[in-house]
């Protein structure tokens, strides 16, 4: 395209990713631009005004970056597509990889979009649109073997020690033999954190947050305070707090219970917990966290630097770590727990498990060296966690395309879902209400094909002090849901009025 004198977007599914990709990019073209949310103010300004002036002719960038003011766009190319980072949750609200195939339709360029584990709904697209169209790569870069996937199924295994050990022994056996050979290890636990919940055994108390309807969840502190705080509720813990992580909201634990006065004991899985683990299982070998807690800015690459140096033999942490990144002497990989997104009450659980599953095993054996992947989990017989293993991609399609189409979800039907919320449950109830009265009517008015469900509380029924209600509209063609809500937009405000979102193809219900 730049030989034909045109430009080109490349659009990444993380910030954390554009310092490997821009530096990949430089040793191959000169005219380079980098925007995402991640620039200040005024570094933003500057990479705008260098690609309206027509000084850079590739954009490399996160979601935003699709909006770039390249002329005579020739290419947009979207890696890991099915990256729900995409999507935009607050207005304006749009999904980057969407809103790239139609800027790239109305500059009459081509759009590539990318990834190991594609999106059920890119693929029903392959299959029923001419303009679209599906290219396989079925060997590795560099015709590399793929890993070799171990399942261990907790739930068989027996417990060799007293409480909690988030390293199976196959796992920690392994990764002692790759700290032996002098070679790298990734772990992933998609939860932050200490612990997910402060629990009383005794009485069955839980911390909840104030403002919103979770459990909170127990992080260390770097620094423990030399004196406990004493209130009401009696002395506190001195090295660690609760947070809330939808509002932010901190609190101090209290030693005791303060219904029944009993010891608060820490239930759950947290990125935190591993760390430290591994320091006691592993004392000599050189460990880092990434999650968002402990990374902040530049920390980020100058931690993923000393990864790619070798000064670090084990990189533990979140979802962050589970693509793009490109380190050929990282061997093995382990999945703590493969089960932590099965347990949302989403339609999608299943997808994005196959797909995180698949996307850090394929952090393994990217050089000559053979990698090895081991999964964790309760759940062995799951069908997205045993196709995962398999690395059977079409038999999960097809299953999951199976259930998806008995319930009318999509890819076969199209999604939009309605969330309100108010202060005042009362007032929220006769709202919403009224708004599934206007729908029906608007779906009787006009005869549409749409099927109305709700209003039911949302899956977490109160955030940052807002009660929370949705309704979910199912409709076979996109063209029925813009008729309904042009309709609705057409009509008289709802009252009692109540701050209302409209969201159209959600990546996800909760």
């Amino acid at each position: 395209m730049l030989q034909k004198g045109r430009s080109a977007i490349v659009l990444l599914p993380e910030i954390a990713l554009t310092a490997q990709t821009v530096q990949r990019f430089n040793e191959r073209f000169e005219n380079i631009a980098v925007m995402h949310s991640g620039l200040t103010a005024a570094q933003r300004n500057v990479q705008w005004q260098k690609i309206r002036s027509g000084a850079a002719d590739v954009v490399i960038g996160a979601r935003s970056a699709v909006f770039a003011p390249l002329s005579n766009l020739g290419l947009i190319v979207v890696d890991e597509e099915h990256e729900p980072s995409y999507k935009q949750d607050t207005a304006p609200r749009y999904n980057g990889r969407d809103v790239a195939i139609k800027r790239a339709q109305l500059a009459g360029a081509h759009c590539v979009l990318g990834s190991a584990t594609p999106s059920l709904e890119m693929l029903s697209n392959c299959r029923s649109k001419k303009h679209f169209s599906l290219l396989h790569l079925p060997k590795r870069v560099m015709d590399l073997p793929m890993p070799r996937i171990r399942l261990v199924d907790l739930a068989q295994t027996p417990m060799t020690q007293k409480g909690m050990s988030l390293l199976s022994e196959p796992l920690s056996r392994h990764l002692k033999e790759t700290l032996a050979r002098k070679e790298q290890a990734i772990l992933l636990l998609n939860r932050r954190g200490y612990s997910s919940f402060v629990f009383c055994p005794s009485c069955k108390h839980t911390l909840h947050c104030r403002n919103c309807d979770v459990t909170l969840t127990f992080h260390k502190s770097k620094k423990t305070r030399y004196e406990r705080m004493r209130t009401i509720t009696g002395k506190h813990m001195n090295y660690g707090y609760a947070i809330c992580h939808y509002c932010l909201a901190q609190t101090l634990v209290p030693e005791k219970c303060p219904l029944c006065g009993k010891g608060f004991a820490m239930i759950g899985l947290g990125s935190q917990r591993l760390e430290e683990e591994l320091a006691k299982k592993f004392p000599d070998a050189r460990v880092s966290r990434i999650d968002s807690d402990s990374m902040a800015g530049k920390d980020y690459y100058r931690l993923l630097g000393d990864f790619g140096a070798g000064r670090i033999d084990i990189l533990a942490g979140t979802q962050m770590l589970a693509k793009g990144l490109h380190f050929p002497n990282v061997t093995l990989v382990g999945i703590i727990s493969a089960d932590t997104c099965l347990y949302l009450p989403d339609f999608r659980a299943n997808e994005r498990t196959f797909q995180l599953i698949s996307q850090v095993a394929g952090r393994a054996g990217r050089s000559a060296k053979k990698g090895t992947v081991f999964v964790q989990t309760f759940l062995a017989s799951q069908p997205a966690i045993r196709f995962a293993v398999a690395g059977d991609f079409d038999g999960f399609v097809r299953q999951e395309l199976r259930h998806r189409e008995a319930c009318n979800l999509p890819p076969f039907w199209r999604l939009a879902v309605i969330v309100m919320r108010d202060m005042k449950f009362d007032k929220l109830e006769a709202a919403s209400r009224q708004m599934r009265q206007r729908l029906d009517a608007i779906v009787g008015r006009q005869r549409l094909e749409a099927t109305v469900r709700g209003p039911i509380p949302a899956v977490i029924s109160r955030l940052r002090r807002f009660h929370r209600m949705q309704l979910i509209v199912q409709a076979p063609q996109a063209a029925t849901i813009q008729r309904l809500f042009a309709a609705l937009r057409a009509e008289r405000p709802i009252r009692p009025a109540v701050k209302t979102a409209i969201d159209v193809d959600p990546v996800n219900l909760l």
